[in-house]
Parts: C-alpha cells; sequence; structure tokens
C-alpha cells in the first residue's frame, strides 16, 4: 500500500507565521479553514459555496507573494478558471489586504528592505540578485522554509526507521511524502508519517498549529 501525506495550507500557515498576522493566526488556532475565512470577510457570506471558495483560494495563493492587480487577474483565470475584471481583480486584491493587514506590513517591509540574501525559518541562506522582484524574496522565506521542514520529517523518518520496519519513502513530491509498505502496516505507518512530519515543521512556524491530511491506497496519483 501507498500512505500518502501532505501538508494542509502549508505556505500560508507560514506567510502567518513570518508575517505574524493576527487575523491569520486566530483563525488557525481555532482551526478555521483559511480559504473559507477568506470567502466570508471578503464577500460577506456565511455560506460559502464552492465557486466562492475557488475565488478565495485564488486569492489566497494568489496575493501571498505580492501579486498586482493585473497578475491576480491572470492567475486566477490560468490556475482556477475563475474570471474577474481588472477592476473586480484590484477591489479583491484591497479587501484581501485589509482582512490581513500584518500581511500587507510584511510585503512592505520586504521591499523597503530589498536585501540581497534571505533567511527561512530554518536559517537557510539564500542569495537574492538584485533584478530580482521582490515576490522572489517573499517566496523564497515561504517555500524555502517548506522544504526545509520537509527534509527535516524525512530526517526524522530516518532516525524512526526502527518504529516501522520495512516502510519507505518512495516520493516526496512538493510538499507530500509517499511511503510504501505492506497493508497490514499502513495504519501504523500513518501515525508514524503524521508525527515525524508535524515535529519536523512544528518549531519552525510556532505558534501556529501544522496539520498533516493522510490517505492510504493502491496508486499515487499527483495534483
Amino acid at each position: 500500500m501507498l500512505v500518502k501525506a501532505d501538508y494542509s495550507q502549508i505556505e500560508l500557515r507560514i506567510a502567518a507565521s513570518i508575517a505574524n498576522d493576527q487575523a491569520m493566526l486566530d483563525a488557525y488556532a481555532r482551526g478555521d479553514d483559511l480559504h473559507t475565512l477568506t470567502a466570508q470577510r471578503l464577500l460577506g457570506v456565511e455560506t460559502v459555496t464552492k465557486a466562492q471558495r475557488k475565488l478565495a483560494k485564488a486569492l489566497n495563493f494568489g496575493l501571498l507573494y505580492g501579486m498586482g492587480g493585473k497578475g491576480f487577474r491572470a492567475y486566477a483565470q490560468a490556475q482556477y478558471d475563475v474570471g474577474l475584471t481588472l477592476d473586480e481583480a484590484n477591489s479583491y486584491r484591497e479587501a484581501f489586504f485589509k482582512a490581513y493587514p500584518d500581511l500587507r506590513k510584511w510585503h512592505q517591509r520586504v521591499k523597503r528592505q530589498h536585501a540581497p540574501v534571505t533567511w527561512t525559518l530554518a536559517d537557510r541562506r539564500r542569495e537574492i540578485k538584485q533584478d530580482d522582484y521582490d515576490t522572489v524574496r517573499l517566496n523564497s522565506l515561504v517555500q524555502g522554509t517548506g522544504a526545509d521542514g520537509l527534509k527535516l520529517a524525512l530526517a526524522l523518518l530516518w532516525e524512526r526507521r526502527g518504529e516501522c520496519p520495512g516502510a519507505f519513502p518512495v516520493l516526496v513530491v512538493h510538499d507530500e511524502i509517499v511511503i510504501e509498505c505492506v497493508a497490514d502496516q499502513a495504519d501504523s505507518v500513518k501515525g508514524w508519517l503524521t508525527k515525524a512530519m508535524v515535529d519536523a515543521m512544528a518549531p519552525l512556524i510556532a505558534p501556529v498549529p501544522v496539520e498533516v491530511e493522510v490517505t492510504v491506497g493502491r496508486t499515487w496519483v499527483g495534483d
């Protein structure tokens, strides 16, 4: 069997920690789904439809790294099949940063500093070219930290390999780890894998909680 686990909304969780955005921190502390919350706050609704949540996902992931209105409009169409006018894109963008003001302040700090290097939350250094966009700096902090946490999880799996002998990683894809094991070992592997992934990432992004989604099957299909 294949036991597949991926971090839930990890880029948003890392950004919440880096930016110290109180609205995002409070949401994750409550266990809220940030896509649903964004739709509720920006659209003024209580019950969120699939289409509204899809728009919220485009907003959360599209604007996380400082994308402008024009870029967001193209991103929403290309990645989520959400069609917007430029005025709508700009309006949603402004509403998003009003909902998460500390995220905007983090973007502004990075732009002012225009630093030649970035440091992940695991203290990994990356040099930034002077002509790179500030979105590269923002992206490096978040995705770099995510990569660090994932590699630390693999290290913990190796250190704790005696807990699930015979189980071994076969794929690591973005924020997902896939373990192959015999069928009757799947339940214990789920716990083993989840704990390693949480233990690796949690110290990096505290106080934001880490969530891992796990499935078991005979095949793997990438998103």
